[in-house]
């Protein structure tokens, strides 16, 4: 019985591309780009949305913060004057200070709250959970201006309600718009009532995406609702928990609409709410936080600088906050 016999290609007729195929030497270097065209057609809005009020502005601010500029005559380089002159600025300590108060009273309880809500709403047996949800979510859709509005006439120091509530019940009325302290207090209180829905339901989303058997066998192990809550339901909302913190330290530091309306666009007496926001509204031409009602002189260039403090410290705060829940949560 004869043999077949197999020809083995010779190497150079294996290297061959086949037939209508172009090498990829042939090939043109900007063909493989152009067929994906498609793809980069669909991300191209995001990158021109980003470049157009992202990177341009934040590029524009930086050069801004080399110049003196009232918005109407020519701007003046100064180097780096605008970053000295924050050294001789007394209301920007002020300022600091008060922001970080009122993040510390307002967003630290109200995130804790909202995580602890959140674990006791997400029971099986709780009825009536999506009345609770839309509840606590209504003041997050609520106009800012409205609430403000509506907490400056309960906290008014001679005809608010909060005070005629303490006179009837025998106790002294407490000056919660004078007084420096009970200023934040009452900004903390509208931070606390309008950021808790949110971040509720926040909560509720992360516990809800959690494997119902991991929960089930810890029970089955003898795990109590605290040691289930502790041991497996924290480490797993370490991303909701990254999130959450993250958007709360953003909006905490950012507070300008409170104490703007409910001071009358002043830092209010003594300065006690005025915010680091807010002074940044002063240098753009806004009421000068003397409380007087009179403008300060407008500094664009002072108000740039203003700007960039707070985006480093809100970039230091999100590594600061990584840091943390890894080292927390293992390195999740």
């Amino acid at each position: 019985m004869s043999k077949l016999k197999t020809r083995t290609p010779s190497p150079r007729a294996a290297a061959q591309p086949p037939t209508g195929e172009p090498s990829s030497a042939n090939r043109p270097a900007g063909r493989s780009l152009l067929s994906y065209w498609r793809d980069y057609a669909s991300v191209a809005p995001f990158f021109a949305l980003f470049a157009a009020f992202g990177a341009i502005p934040l590029g524009y601010a930086l050069y801004l913060s080399t110049q003196s500029w009232d918005g109407l005559s020519d701007p003046k380089y100064v180097g780096l004057g605008q970053w000295t002159k924050l050294l001789h600025t007394p209301d920007l300590l002020t300022a600091a200070g008060n922001t970080v108060l009122i993040f510390v009273f307002g967003q630290v309880p109200v995130v804790i709250g909202a995580l602890v809500a959140a674990a006791i709403l997400s029971q099986k047996r709780l009825r009536f959970r999506a009345f609770y949800q839309t509840a606590f979510f209504l003041p997050q859709v609520t106009s800012v201006v409205a609430v403000t509005i509506v907490f400056q006439s309960l906290f008014a120091d001679k005809y608010g309600f909060v005070n005629n509530i303490l006179s009837t019940l025998g106790l002294p009325s407490q000056h919660w718009l004078t007084d420096p302290w009970m200023m934040k207090a009452v900004i903390a209180l509208m931070v606390i009532w309008r950021g808790f829905g949110y971040f509720l339901l926040l909560f509720m989303a992360g516990i809800s995406g959690i494997d119902p058997s991991v929960l089930e066998a810890a029970q089955i192990d003898g795990a109590g609702p605290v040691r289930v809550f502790r041991s497996i339901t924290l480490p797993l909302l370490a991303p909701t928990m990254a999130f959450v913190t993250l958007t709360g330290a953003i909006s905490g530091l950012q507070i300008f609409t409170e104490p703007q309306v409910l001071f009358g666009g002043t830092g209010g007496p003594n300065n006690g709410g005025l915010t680091m926001m807010l002074l940044q509204y002063e240098y753009l031409g806004g009421i000068g936080s003397s409380g007087t009602n009179q403008l300060v002189r407008p500094d664009l260039g002072f108000a740039a600088v203003i700007g960039w403090v707070i985006f480093l410290a809100l970039v230091l705060l999100a590594l600061l906050n990584n840091r943390l829940l890894r080292k927390s949560f293992g390195g999740r």
